[in-house]
């Protein structure tokens, strides 16, 4: 992840935290969808940030490269780490699940990214993806309005199930919400099976065992 991404969340990380609290349906609609895919076990979140996905779906470790993010991560419970999603600081195979949520529109190469994921995932592990769908009325939004965070490119659910089909991940369910308008929606949504309506995705695959 660029330096730049890195540094305007270090400054920025009270803001950031605080967004939830001030946009509540949006959020409890997003975790909503992600707690549809997040099994149980032993669970990392790359991409933790403040915690605010981490902590109520129960996900035990985080890594993040915003020292000041996860100072508030570590406040709220979780074994924080900081480093890199490009090289996780992990053993093979040490994890039940591993989360990413709102972390692959700043990646700019997914391929390598998810590999490196995968290493650190069991057999038969799962990985969870929560991203903002770029053909969705929600990722021309944020598109166009990304003021302030460089380097902003959303994926399409194709495109990331392109990748998992690659590196061996077997694609298991999908779920959307976010079927309002931006830039907010005014009560919290039920999450729908699939992609295509909603601006938010969470994707959900495997670890195969390769014989």
């Amino acid at each position: 992840m660029r330096k730049e991404i890195i540094d305007h969340y270090q400054k920025t990380w009270k803001g950031f935290d605080e967004w939830f609290d001030d946009h509540p349906a949006l959020y409890q609609s997003e975790l909503a969808a992600l707690k549809k895919a997040v099994p149980s076990g032993t669970g990392l979140e790359i991409g933790v940030g403040t915690g605010r996905f981490a902590v109520p779906l129960a996900v035990r470790f985080g890594l993040d490269p915003a020292i000041n993010m996860l100072k508030l991560a570590k406040k709220r419970k979780i074994q924080v780490v900081q480093g890199f999603g490009e090289n996780l600081p992990f053993k093979n195979e040490s994890f039940h699940f591993i989360q990413i949520v709102f972390v692959m529109e700043f990646v700019d190469d997914p391929l390598h990214f998810l590999r490196e994921a995968i290493r650190t995932l069991q057999k038969n592990g799962a990985i969870i993806l929560g991203f903002i769908d770029k053909n969705s009325k929600w990722g021309q939004y944020y598109i166009q309005n990304s003021s302030g965070i460089k380097f902003f490119h959303p994926p399409s659910p194709r495109e990331i199930l392109e990748i998992f089909k690659s590196i061996g991940l077997e694609f298991q369910e999908a779920w959307q919400t976010l079927f309002q308008p931006p830039p907010d929606i005014e009560h919290e949504e039920v999450p729908k099976r699939e992609f295509g309506q909603g601006g938010f995705v969470v994707l959900k695959a495997i670890k195969k065992i390769r014989k």
